[in-house]
């Protein structure tokens, strides 16, 4: 800056560019400073997110008064103690100057503003989206536990008949599960190891239910034991299994549960029944969305005329 008012003005001493600029650069900081407070002050008495237009006008005009003012001080002040011969040059170039440092500041702090709210609407509504997604997996659990656990007594009332003992450990296995649904009902995610521990109680009822018909081949690494998943989201997708395939012991289902370090695969071979119930497949979509927000990765599903499966991002 000082250069260039030597090459504009070389005539003048190199002390009074000095002192020009050491003015200039107060009135930029009181400048800034005092638009600062003047829109804390206004935003009291006209908040931009009731009237953006009118503060704004207001604001604008203000500042440019009050930088004016100051400009007009600071400069008065330094000619009475350096004699730099400036009031003089006061006019209209200068005024203009000045509204414009002032409309600067101003589309400053609005465009910050403005962002700052940009940026808040687009938390407010990812948090929101996450949680309608849950909102939809809860009644989608929900809606799971009533056709589970007719399933279930329905296969107890026979058992009580026909096998007392195996009857009693049913009982058992139904017992852990309700109390792992009961206990995680409220988390977003638990550790997988603790999901496992309770796939296992569920397949055990699943075997006495179908009567050997069902197999189950599980695979899960050490190291992925205590990276995420939402509870009882294996229920749901061994449910779902069953209830698109036809379970016969002359062709038994495999449902093969794995982890490969980034995703759990729940995966079976096909054998479709003629017709299924109630088939809207909005279980899946609902877990697709959910899992938008939990992980980076998506949920993945593969499907060919032999296989179907699903893979569920781990949550590190």
């Amino acid at each position: 800056m000082i250069i260039i008012r030597l090459k504009v003005f070389p005539n003048e001493p190199p002390s009074y560019h000095i002192i020009l600029t050491i003015t200039a650069l107060l009135l930029f900081i009181l400048g800034w400073e005092s638009t600062v407070l003047l829109d804390r002050l206004l935003e009291k008495i006209i908040p931009i997110s009731k009237k953006p237009l009118q503060k704004i006008c207001i604001q604008i005009i203000l500042s440019a008064l009050l930088i004016i003012f100051i400009s007009y001080s600071i400069f008065f002040i330094a000619n009475l103690f350096f004699d730099l011969q400036i009031i003089p040059m006061w006019n209209s170039v200068v005024y203009l100057m000045n509204f414009f440092i002032a409309v600067i500041f101003n589309l400053t702090i609005f465009g910050y503003y403005y962002f700052e709210e940009w940026k808040y609407n687009l938390v407010s509504r990812s948090h929101l989206e996450k949680d309608q997604a849950m909102v939809r997996y809860d009644a989608l659990r929900n809606q799971l536990n009533p056709h589970f656990l007719f399933n279930a007594l329905t296969s107890l009332n026979s058992l009580i008949f026909e096998n007392q003992q195996l009857a009693s450990e049913f009982l058992q296995q139904l017992s852990k599960v309700y109390r792992y649904t009961l206990q995680n009902r409220d988390k977003d995610v638990v550790s997988l190891k603790t999901e496992m521990d309770f796939v296992k109680h569920y397949i055990s009822l699943m075997k006495t239910r179908f009567n050997g018909a069902i197999q189950f081949q599980i695979e899960i690494a050490e190291e992925d034991l205590e990276k995420g998943i939402v509870p009882v989201i294996s229920q749901m997708l061994i449910e779902n299994v069953v209830k698109h395939n036809s379970i016969t012991l002359e062709n038994p289902l495999l449902i093969q549960i794995k982890t490969d370090g980034t995703y759990l695969m729940v995966k079976n071979n096909v054998i479709k029944k003629t017709q299924v119930e109630n088939s809207n497949k909005l279980g899946l979509e609902n877990l697709k969305d959910l899992y938008k927000y939990l992980s980076d990765k998506g949920l993945r599903i593969e499907s060919d005329p032999n296989n179907f499966a699903v893979y569920i991002p781990l949550i590190h």
